[in-house]
């Protein structure tokens, strides 16, 4: 399973190889970003990690990219929510949640 940062850092590179130089090093700057997990939907970076990125990319001019990214082309898969779901970050916050929250999000406490 290829990850979704990495899916976004490849299509980011491949934006990149076909925009104006200035373009393309703002695109390999939000690459490079992208693959270390900055803007993982899960990631605990910002309160909304894609909005963020969806922000900056509109900010910075880039109106289709954002689209892609505002139509879900780079939302985490059902595996990325799983892992997310056992992580530390996640178990956190299903503790956080009453028995019954937490069934209805299908989340469950490893311990």
């Amino acid at each position: 399973m290829t990850r979704t940062r990495d899916r976004l850092a490849a299509e980011l590179r491949q934006v990149a190889a076909i925009a104006s130089p200035a373009n393309a090093a703002k695109y390999e700057a939000f690459a490079k970003r992208a693959e270390t997990g900055e803007f993982d939907d899960y990631a605990d970076t910002y309160v909304c990690p894609i909005t963020q990125l969806h922000t900056e990319l509109s900010a910075a001019g880039f109106t289709k990219f954002a689209a892609r990214v505002a139509n879900g082309e780079f939302d985490a898969t059902k595996e990325e929510s799983d892992e997310w779901a056992r992580s530390p970050s996640g178990q956190d916050a299903a503790r956080r949640l009453s028995p019954k929250m937490r069934k209805i999000f299908g989340l469950g406490l490893l311990n």
